[in-house]
């Protein structure tokens, strides 16, 4: 290791020099503004890779690292990759995102669910409630206490407390994929956190539904709760899951049948699915006056589950997604780190340290109280919220719906969601890590 960082030191150093050489060069044309966003991109791309080899020594996750480069390398300090550039550069997002989700199916194995099936509820019902409770509980009773909620009134606050309650609920099925694949983890704790975080992100879209209901009532004091609303969300999501099995049987003939290196295959197929699933969206709402949403995500998740769970080719699937896992990763979070609005932390630090904090205290909480009812390991029970606090797209999603459709509270609740995040993103993959490395589950694959 310490022979290899001979190498990394200098190349790293070599990389920045290149790097800051071409962002000196003069841009007169669009082609070379497109080939600069490349090379920014291959630059910081490599500069996560090396660097995330040189922090591992100090047990420093990849995932953390890539964030890290992404922070330093974005708009908010050393500015070599602007606003501009992250915006464009979407399109990875959605890549890996889906890339992500199919790796996520894969990796949830029918047998070890029913196995964990009680843990894993009780999980997601006691730390539901125990967040949700806390964060309402603290931004209703002590929010006047910080200047960016002391102008709201007093149903303004409560549907503040209403929604950020549910958005902290939310958690990064990335991050824990990306951790669990690194650390090579496997057993029951690992079962139980992955079973919870993939469950949780499917639910959390119901139950903000439910949240942006209950604050339109809050807010305009009049109507009632829309019995359509949830049909049409169930059939979406119905929907989701049937296709997500449809396209996964596919996969499993198109592997039985070609037989080798099935990467760039299934890489397709992610992206694939996310753009038909927007252009589909997109050509209903102009062409029949209907808005069907399909969640890209959860199609990717329930095709990789059928394949895992309901084929034969569950290993062949899975090892096709390891071999091109690692650029999909580094590049990903480099870009998520990119993205992490320093801007909104510098703006309410104060709040968005409490909220972390206090929903680090009810995911302990109920996680521990989870544990202790299944008769889980001891160690287990107490280590075990150190599994759940990466936050990441999914939250940001959700904020950014609210502010859209409740403009007076919406700016409060995106510019406190952001400044959340990027505490739990930086902080959750460090120790989600060190609670695999705690239990003994990592490098048991």
């Amino acid at each position: 290791m310490h022979k290899n960082l001979m190498t990394y030191f200098p190349a790293l150093f070599l990389l920045i020099v290149f790097a800051l050489w071409v962002k000196s060069v003069a841009i007169q044309s669009s082609w070379q503004g497109a080939g600069l966003i490349n090379f920014s991109s291959a630059f910081v791309l490599l500069a996560a890779y090396l660097s995330g080899h040189i922090l591992r020594l100090a047990q420093i996750p990849l995932v953390s690292a890539c964030i890290f480069t992404g922070i330093i390398a974005g708009p908010y300090i050393s500015g070599f990759l602007t606003s501009d550039m992250v915006g464009q550069l979407r399109l990875i997002d959605d890549l890996a995102l889906s890339f992500i989700a199919l790796t996520a199916g894969g990796e949830l194995h029918l047998q070890s669910l029913r196995k964990r099936g009680a843990a894993i509820a009780l999980n997601i019902v006691l730390i539901t409630l125990a967040v949700f409770a806390l964060v309402f509980a603290f931004v209703v009773f002590a929010g006047k206490e910080f200047q960016l909620i002391q102008n709201l009134s007093p149903a303004q606050t409560i549907s503040l407390g209403i929604l950020l309650g549910v958005v902290a609920v939310a958690r990064s099925p990335s991050s824990a994929i990306a951790i669990i694949s690194e650390c090579r983890a496997s057993g029951p704790f690992t079962e139980t956190v992955l079973g919870v975080t993939i469950v949780m992100d499917v639910l959390i879209i119901i139950l903000f539904t439910l949240a942006l209901t209950v604050t339109r009532l809050i807010l305009a004091g009049a109507g009632g709760i829309s019995q359509y609303t949830f049909v049409v969300l169930f059939a979406e999501l119905a929907t989701s899951l049937l296709l997500g099995a449809l396209i996964g049987k596919g996969v499993s003939f198109y592997i039985d049948r070609v037989g080798y290196d099935l990467s760039l295959f299934l890489l397709f197929i992610a992206f694939g699915i996310t753009k038909t699933s927007l252009w589909l969206s997109h050509f209903t709402e102009e062409h029949f006056d209907i808005y069907l949403h399909l969640e890209p995500l959860l199609i990717c998740m329930s095709a990789g589950f059928t394949v895992q769970n309901f084929s034969k080719k569950g290993f062949e699937f899975m090892e096709s997604l390891d071999r091109i896992a690692l650029p999909i990763y580094v590049l990903f979070f480099s870009l998520a780190g990119a993205s992490l609005n320093l801007e909104a932390l510098r703006m309410c630090w104060p709040l968005a340290l409490s909220l972390v904090l206090i929903r680090a205290i009810g995911i302990f909480t109920g996680s521990w109280l989870a544990g202790t009812l299944h008769r889980d390991p001891a160690l287990h029970n107490r280590n075990a919220w150190m599994g759940y606090l990466t936050q990441a797209g999914v939250a940001i999603g959700l904020a950014q719906l609210a502010q859209r459709q409740f403009p007076e509270i919406g700016e409060h609740l995106n510019t406190v969601v952001l400044a959340v995040i990027s505490v739990n993103q930086i902080i959750g993959p460090v120790t989600f890590k060190t609670v695999l490395n705690k239990v003994g589950e990592a490098g048991k694959r």
